[in-house]
Formats: C-alpha cells, sequence, structure tokens
C-alpha cells in the first residue's frame, strides 16, 4: 500500500499562495502602525517644544515688565527625538536692586526636557556661567565652571529645585579672588508642605538645603586653619518676599514677622568642628539679628595654632584653654572636648556668649 501524499493540499489545507495576502495585510498593518506611531512621536515633539518655547519667552517677558533687562540671540529648537531643547546665545541680565547692580551672563544657555516629562526642566549653562553684584560697597563676581538647574515644574511655577555648582571663583574688587568652593550642591523646595500639629504665626514659604566642598578662603595662612573647610546647611524662610522688591520688599518681610530659621548648620574647617542652629532676622537698621547655640570642637587646638602663627601669646592661649575647658564637655566618643555656648547678634555686635566677636553691617549698607 502506498502511503498518502502529504505535498498535496488536502480537505480544509490551505493553500501555499493563500498565505501570501495575509502576510502582506500583516505587513501593511504593522508598517501604517509604525508610521503613525513616528507621525503621533513628531507632532508630540513640536507641541512640546512650541510650548516650552512659549513658556521661555513669556517668563522672559514677565521678568522685563518687572524691571530686569534681558539680552539674548535667536531662540533654537533641537533635541530630536528624545528631548526638547531651547539654545540661547549671549545671555545677558542685569537688574538695579536699589543702589546695588546685579548682574549675570553666559555665552550660552541650553533649557531642555524629556518628551515624556516636559514638566522637569534642565537649564545648563554650557560654557560655564558668571553673576555679580556690585554697589557702594564694593563688587563681588562668582564664576562657575560648571552650572546645572534642575526645576521641575508645578501648576503655578517650580515646585522643586536642584541647583549644582562646580568650580566655583568669588572675586572681589580689582579682580581678587576671595575664595575658591570645588562643589555646591544645593536644594530648594519653594512650596515646602504645611507644617502639621501646629499653626505657625508665619508660615514657612520657602525651604533650603545643601553643602558646599573644598571651601578655600584667601588670606587662610594667617588663620588657625588648614586644607579646605566643607559645609552644610539646612534653613527655612517664613514669611513672604517678593525678590524683586529689593530693600523695600525686605523691609515689609520684616514688619511682618519675616524670620529664617537656622535648622542645621555644620563647619568642619580642621582642626575645628562646629555645628549650631538658631533663627536670623533683621532689626530697624537692616542689620541681621538673632541668637542661636553653636557647638565647638578643636578650640585648644586652634588655640595652639594661633601661637605657633604669632598672632596670640602662649599665656592668654592658656588662659583661653582653661575657660574653654571649663564650659566644655567631652564629645560623643570621647575623644575631645566640644565647646558648646549661645551665639547671638544683636544691635550691630555679634557675641559668642557674653563676648563680642565681630560687628554686623547692614545690608543696607
Amino acid at each position: 500500500m502506498s502511503s498518502p501524499d502529504t505535498t498535496r493540499p488536502g480537505p480544509g489545507r490551505p493553500q501555499p499562495a493563500d498565505r501570501k495576502p495575509l502576510r502582506r495585510r500583516l505587513g501593511l498593518v504593522a508598517g501604517g502602525a509604525a508610521l503613525l506611531l513616528v507621525a503621533g512621536w513628531i507632532i508630540a515633539w513640536q507641541l512640546v517644544a512650541l510650548r516650552v518655547e512659549a513658556s521661555l519667552g513669556s517668563w522672559i517677558d514677565q521678568r522685563r515688565a518687572l524691571g530686569d533687562r534681558i539680552e539674548h540671540g535667536p531662540m533654537a529648537l533641537g533635541g530630536f527625538p528624545l528631548t526638547v531643547a531651547v539654545t540661547l546665545r549671549q545671555v545677558h541680565w542685569t537688574r538695579e536692586d536699589g543702589p546695588t547692580l546685579l548682574a549675570a551672563a553666559a555665552s550660552e544657555v541650553v533649557a531642555s526636557s524629556p518628551l515624556w516629562n516636559p514638566f522637569r526642566v534642565t537649564v545648563v549653562p554650557t560654557g560655564g556661567g558668571r553673576a555679580s553684584a556690585a554697589g557702594s560697597w564694593g563688587s563681588v563676581t562668582a564664576d562657575a565652571g560648571l552650572m546645572v538647574a534642575v526645576v521641575s515644574l508645578g501648576q503655578h511655577g517650580p515646585r522643586q529645585v536642584e541647583l549644582t555648582l562646580r568650580n566655583l571663583d568669588l572675586i572681589g574688587p580689582g579682580g581678587a579672588v576671595l575664595a575658591t568652593v570645588e562643589a555646591v550642591d544645593a536644594h530648594i523646595d519653594p512650596t515646602p508642605e504645611p507644617e502639621s500639629g501646629a499653626v505657625a504665626a508665619v508660615p514657612t514659604t520657602l525651604e533650603v538645603s545643601g553643602s558646599a566642598a573644598g571651601v578655600r578662603p584667601t588670606g587662610v595662612e594667617r588663620l588657625p586653619f588648614e586644607g579646605p573647610a566643607t559645609l552644610s546647611w539646612q534653613a527655612a524662610l517664613r514669611g513672604a518676599v517678593d525678590p524683586t522688591a529689593g530693600l523695600p520688599g525686605l523691609a515689609m518681610w520684616r514688619d511682618a514677622g519675616g524670620v529664617i530659621d537656622v535648622n542645621h548648620l555644620s563647619v568642619s574647617w580642621s582642626p575645628v568642628d562646629l555645628v549650631g542652629d538658631g533663627t536670623v532676622a533683621l532689626d530697624a537698621a537692616m542689620r541681621p539679628e538673632g541668637a542661636g547655640v553653636a557647638q565647638v570642637q578643636g578650640v585648644a587646638e586652634a588655640l595652639d595654632r594661633l601661637v605657633a602663627l604669632g598672632r596670640l601669646k602662649p599665656g592668654d592661649a592658656a588662659l583661653l584653654k582653661i575657660a574653654a575647658i571649663a564650659a566644655s564637655e567631652p564629645s560623643e566618643d570621647g575623644s575631645r572636648q566640644r565647646l558648646k555656648a549661645p551665639v547671638s547678634a544683636q544691635d550691630g555686635t555679634l557675641r559668642i556668649g557674653q563676648f563680642p566677636v565681630a560687628r554686623v553691617r547692614s545690608i543696607a549698607d
């Protein structure tokens, strides 16, 4: 008996020729879907690009209406297909704040957003940036080799700002370098959550936290420290203040009960470690005033360094050591003495305990 011929089509078996139209239709459907996806992506990119461009232009117009002078070259769109980027070249911004002139400049600024999250904007001056303030008191200029600001937008404006600065130079009059800073990282929350469990008379309107590493002021050869300093902070602004209103706006903020709560401040500058907190406000003469508590380790070592530098007599250093030891307690690990003392600024004088250590100038000077 011969075996059945399976190469011939039988009843119900589709002909090979029947498969070709089906494959062709499936290919056309897949190709059409891909074209629709690409077209939709292009349309979405264009819509986001128009929105970003319009938002940036609206913000610039708003700042100009408030008195800012902003100049820049033509806007250029780019970043397709994954991001929307707006590039501005030769950006210059200036503002007069009473007797003080504020200015900033960058050769090129790029503001970009990922297409899937247009409410997250990254702003980068690609060649670094410069900002300065000048007045009758002198001038200060900050040059940053790298600056990145990541802004999370909400319905009514920025919700969070992450600021990154690298290789920062602080320059005084005549081009003299006042300090260099390797890195600054800051987190700014312009819409903090209301405090739970209590109703504050003056609500928190801004929270700032961050750190600075590799801080090297000039003239340290006459100070009892070695190496760079490291700082960290966490502070809250209470009371609404208009940053565009200058000194009159600060006076209104002060008169409405505005204060700054320094919830944490630490300074580590070998051999001294300082941790403190307190509250700062402005007095009637626009001088900073406030009170807090500081815990300091390394006082004895700093006094020894002052003696070695010829800045302090050995007998005076010994007396100061005795006074510091009497007011100190062992550190948490028991290896050093920790001096805990109140710090205050009042009537233009900064005091540690009852001892005046420096004058405090008015910010209006």
